[in-house]
């Protein structure tokens, strides 16, 4: 007989780590009474199959759904609906109004997880970013690696050598104008950035540009945030400033690179499905699905 309940310590939890993504099992590892995690657990006769897991965000009635997996030989089972049923309640009395679900398209489990979805009533997913890979290899060969060219009142700098003054001028700037989106302002993104290949673009002596990278793994580099200036943006200057720090990482022989855009950034998502896809590994969708959590 199948049995749910929710995990309220590490102990406890330690079977069940194996159910989520790695990014996830520390937080079950630290897991105790009160916490903000919730962890729902699926047994048979005492036997781990199972596992939905959520958090409750700081200072919101919302939560964020990481994860539901079911042990493969246990699925088709309605397993995974009465997890998702029982985390919804318990999240219901915490006092939450909505979860939401991120997830990445393209993955064996991804139909099963929509059917699931729309069999609890949660919105139709919605796209949200583009999720590319690649090697240095493949995406070298791009035509459009060849435009690495700019004009004389502009310059590439590694970002490491942003003046004090500069850091000043730009937050004055958004200030004023608001010109940077909210998740795209370089200095939210600087923790562990890769020194290699992370860069900015000066125009007349003003950062208008950058592009911020991360190592994720010894062969990996990640393109974590970049943008440019918005009335720059259709002389096609940001170009120049991915070339380079591509360039930069094919000689330092790093293989492998990613990265994710809003689908909500026209520009940049049509470069991706134009220009980028013919020379990526792999051009995947993450979706977000949402639920308004109503007792009864």
């Amino acid at each position: 007989m199948y049995t749910f309940n929710r995990l309220d310590n590490a102990f406890t939890a330690l079977p069940y780590q194996r159910f989520t993504f790695s990014l996830f099992r520390p937080l079950l590892a630290a897991l105790k009474p009160g916490d903000s995690l919730i962890a729902i657990a699926a047994s048979d006769s005492n036997k781990p199959i199972g596992l939905a897991l959520a958090q409750i965000l700081p200072d919101s009635n919302s939560a964020l759904v990481f994860s539901i997996f079911v042990e493969p030989n246990y699925r088709c089972q309605g397993i995974g609906t009465e997890l998702l049923n029982y985390l919804e309640k318990e999240l219901i009395s915490q006092g939450c109004t909505s979860a939401k679900l991120i997830y990445t398209s393209g993955q064996p489990t991804t139909v099963a997880l929509e059917r699931l979805l729309q069999k609890r009533n949660w919105t139709p997913p919605a796209p949200r970013m583009l999720v590319c890979q690649s090697t240095i290899d493949k995406i070298i060969n791009a035509p459009w690696m060849k435009r690495t060219e700019i004009p004389d009142s502009y310059s590439i700098f590694p970002w490491k050598e942003i003046t004090q003054y500069e850091r000043l001028a730009l937050d004055k700037e958004q200030e004023i104008s608001a010109w940077i989106p909210t998740t795209l302002i370089p200095f939210k993104h600087e923790e562990k950035l890769e020194p290699l290949n992370s860069l900015g673009l000066r125009y007349q002596g003003q950062v208008v540009g950058w592009m911020i990278t991360h190592r994720i793994a010894p062969d990996t580099i990640r393109y974590t945030c970049g943008f440019l200036r918005p009335d720059l943006q259709k002389m096609a200057r940001f170009i120049p400033l991915l070339v380079k720090a591509i360039q930069l990482q094919a000689k330092a022989n790093i293989i492998n690179c990613s990265c994710a855009v809003s689908v909500k950034r026209d520009s940049m998502a049509n470069f991706v499905k134009k220009r980028m896809a013919p020379y990526l590994t792999a051009l995947k969708e993450s979706r977000e699905s949402v639920k308004f959590l109503i007792e009864g």
